[in-house]
């Protein structure tokens, strides 16, 4: 896939310039982090799905929730970073949904699994540009009207590019970070935002917080029967992180 070996190539072009630069001695800039529980609150949920007609014909019926519902998340995170270099990658699940009393009745229950990583290069100071790639799947179970109820299990592999800031210092981190992909590959438009404050009160060991936009635009056909769908997801998050 051509963003995974964008990273690649970031990564070794960055890998070996520090070694040219380091040569002869070790690698004492090497960084690790370890976000081992990362506890994300969508405070914000938007749901918009367009339901294939049952009978495979017509365009199908589109509704958005007015009430989101938020069942429980989980988040994971790890970051190695060296000098010029960066790389980032995450895991998390979700169980969200909403609902629309009336005109019709709406019912959006949805399993969100999503994993992402990204490679950057130090390009000035602080400042990083980002290739990687991000894996959504997903489980939506939707009632609508006097309809069955509709399930489908669409899973999309979009390619990344982006931006982040990262700001180490010996007590305080501060990171922030911007992608967007999807260009029809797989979504047909993904888009991620963050921004993170790390405390580290003593060695090894701090806590983290900060927010978190996520919005995906993408549609999944099978037999002839397109389902759409938009999520939006954003909230506040907070954990711990290990630091080597």
């Amino acid at each position: 896939m051509l963003s995974a070996a964008l990273v690649l190539a970031m990564a070794a072009a960055a890998s070996a310039q520090t070694q040219a630069t380091t040569s002869g001695g070790s690698d004492h800039g090497l960084k690790v982090t370890i976000y081992p529980i990362l506890a994300w609150i969508p405070l914000g949920i938007g749901i918009d799905v367009t339901v294939p007609p049952v009978d495979g014909g017509g365009g199908g019926d589109r509704a958005k929730i007015i009430d989101g519902r938020f069942d429980g998340a989980f988040f994971g995170g790890l970051s190695v970073s060296h000098r010029f270099w960066r790389i980032d990658a995450g895991g998390l699940w979700a169980a969200v949904g909403g609902d629309r009393p009336a005109n019709p009745l709406l019912k959006v229950d949805v399993d969100v699994v999503y994993a992402n990583a990204t490679g950057g290069v130090k390009v000035y100071k602080d400042l990083y540009v980002t290739a990687g790639v991000r894996r959504y799947a997903l489980k939506y179970d939707i009632t609508l009207g006097t309809r069955p109820s509709f399930q489908r299990k669409p899973g999309v592999w979009d390619p990344l590019i982006g931006v982040g800031w990262h700001h180490v210092g010996d007590k305080l981190e501060v990171h922030t970070t911007f992608d967007g992909g999807g260009f029809g590959v797989g979504a047909d438009v993904d888009i991620a935002a963050s921004f993170r404050l790390d405390w580290k009160p003593i060695s090894h060991f701090g806590l983290t917080g900060g927010y978190q936009i996520l919005y995906l635009k993408a549609s999944d056909e099978v037999l002839s029967k397109t389902f759409t769908f938009t999520q939006t997801l954003h909230g506040p998050i907070a954990g711990i992180g290990l630091y080597f």
